[in-house]
């Protein structure tokens, strides 16, 4: 039994080599008896709380390896890192369903093994109309780490309690004044902050075999089909609207860039993230359950013709390293 190293939990630790030598179908049960075991939610953080993201180091946000957030030591942290940003959501296991007619590799074509989280960024205010949806999705491989990404529409959100009211994109366009001490510290870690990369979604398969010449686009898009939908206005915890959402749903249609638009790039509907078990609050979803950001960076090293196009913040002077399995 795979347990954790620091305390007797219920739940099992989702980050050491043992896990990782999963196939990704136990991995995938592994990861949802751990969300079942508890299906209360965390806590929004208080705002004294929240300047404790500001000592945190930013480097585990990138190059974390495993399926949960790690346990740190040091001045100002003794405990399992926090999630101070997308503190409340829900999850549920999902499926890449593959449309073909473009040359992605890896996961992108197909996998079956897969969970989304879906979340607000920050608390609500129920009396006003703003919410910050996004989504975070990890996509379990045979014997070898899983692939990520998260996707936004925008960090100061939208004007509507509708989760599924606009498109995500893993490029998310600048925030407002208010959020640049936030973007001061993510560039910490990458010059690339409102971005995530995709290449690693290309490295490997769903079987876990290595791609001899990947592919991978530029940005996707995560486009509501319209059948899903809630209030504009506040009605009830958005949790309370999630949970509703039937198996079977196409949570989102998938829309690959191939690259820039300005060197002539190409959108297509590539997938179909298909939701194949209940919508859950999962406690340990909330407080444990960990979503890598790949660095752009990554994607840049392969594309260097990408970076006159992508946007960046802060001088760029550090970047993190890679952690070894």
């Amino acid at each position: 039994m795979l347990t954790l190293s620091h305390f007797s939990q219920a739940w099992v630790d989702v980050s050491t080599p043992e896990y990782l030598a999963l196939p990704a179908a136990e991995k995938k049960q592994i990861i949802w008896d751990n969300c079942l075991e508890d299906t209360s939610s965390a806590p929004w953080f208080s705002i004294p709380e929240m300047v404790g993201i500001m000592t945190e180091d930013m480097c585990p946000v990138f190059r974390e390896v495993g399926d949960q957030l790690p346990w740190e030591e040091g001045i100002f942290t003794d405990g399992w890192r926090n999630k101070y940003i997308h503190t409340m959501g829900t999850v549920g296991q999902v499926e890449w369903r593959n449309l073909g007619g473009h040359s992605y590799t890896g996961v992108f074509e197909g996998a079956s093994n897969a969970i989304v989280r879906l979340s607000l960024a920050k608390e609500p205010d129920t009396s006003a109309l703003n919410t910050a949806p996004g989504l975070g999705l990890k996509i379990l491989r045979d014997e070898i780490d899983s692939a990520n990404l998260v996707a936004m529409y925008s960090v100061d959100g939208q004007e509507s309690w509708n989760f599924f009211k606009n498109d995500f994109t893993n490029h998310i366009p600048d925030g407002s004044i208010a959020l640049v001490p936030l973007e001061i510290k993510f560039s910490e870690a990458t010059k690339y902050v409102g971005e995530v990369g995709l290449s690693d979604w290309s490295f490997y398969g769903e079987n876990g075999e290595a791609v001899a010449n990947p592919v991978f686009p530029f940005m996707l898009r995560f486009h509501p089909t319209g059948d899903i939908s809630f209030s504009e206005t506040y009605v009830r915890p958005f949790l309370e609207d999630l949970v509703t959402i039937p198996i079977g749903s196409t949570l989102y249609e998938v829309w690959a860039l191939d690259q820039p638009t300005e060197l002539g790039g190409v959108e297509a509907h590539i997938a179909d993230l298909v939701l194949t078990s209940e919508m859950t609050t999962s406690l340990w979803g909330d407080q444990h359950f960990y979503i890598r950001h790949q660095d752009m960076w990554d994607d840049i090293d392969i594309k260097p013709e990408w970076a006159d196009y992508t946007p960046t913040f802060g001088l760029g002077l550090h970047r993190c390293p890679f952690n070894k399995e």
